[in-house]
């Protein structure tokens, strides 16, 4: 596995199926806080087929004020 910090607010890390890339720091149109995680399997992996189960792309947003 290799991890490297491409800049600040950005991991990006490499398996031995794939990829993984953090975003932080991210705000939306609203002003509220956002980290991104993107999931990309490995298309060279010789004669293995990698499949990813889920969605390629997901964001944890920062809601203000919820009321439980």
């Amino acid at each position: 596995m290799k991890i490297v910090q491409l800049y600040t607010g950005v991991l990006h890390v490499e398996t031995p199926l794939g990829i993984v890339n953090i975003r932080v720091g991210l705000t939306d149109m609203r002003g509220r806080a956002v980290e991104s995680i993107q999931v990309i399997p490995d298309g060279h992996a010789g004669e293995k087929k990698i499949i990813r189960r889920g969605y390629s792309n997901t964001r944890l947003i920062q809601l203000k004020g919820v009321r439980r």
